[in-house]
């Protein structure tokens, strides 16, 4: 990570909560920047093997999970998945594995993700589903 200041990593993600945080350097960010910080170092073990993929995708899932149980309002919830279910998509297309469609769910919000690689192309859609 260089110099940058780690205020996250993929064990011990900040929860995405409403508000801003002041962190050790005194710079105050935006709570929920800080739940997708982690949930990007998340990301970086998602496509390693097809075999570690079911394991790698349920851990994910609960980061979701989080998303999904937090006091964030609908419309930031939303707007947070999105943004994460963006940052496994480019994952997925750097990828070098192919793998079957994977499922990613925010109830709370009635939506879910699914993203596959066949061949290469990676393709992902997000569907209302209440």
């Amino acid at each position: 990570m260089g110099d940058r200041e780690r205020t996250h990593d993929r064990h011990h993600i900040p929860p995405p909560v409403p508000g801003a945080t002041q962190t050790a350097t005194g710079t105050y960010v935006v709570s929920d920047k800080l739940f997708l910080d982690g949930f990007k170092e998340r990301i970086h073990e998602l496509f390693l093997t097809l075999l570690g993929l079911p394991g790698h995708v349920q851990q994910v899932q609960q980061e979701f999970n989080r998303l999904s149980n937090s006091n964030l309002p609908y419309d930031r919830k939303l707007a947070v998945g999105r943004k994460a279910f963006e940052q496994i998509v480019k994952a997925a297309k750097y990828a070098s594995i192919d793998f079957p469609q994977q499922t990613f769910r925010i109830a709370s919000v009635s939506r879910t993700f699914y993203v596959e690689r066949q061949n290469g192309r990676v393709t992902s859609s997000e569907r209302y589903e209440p």
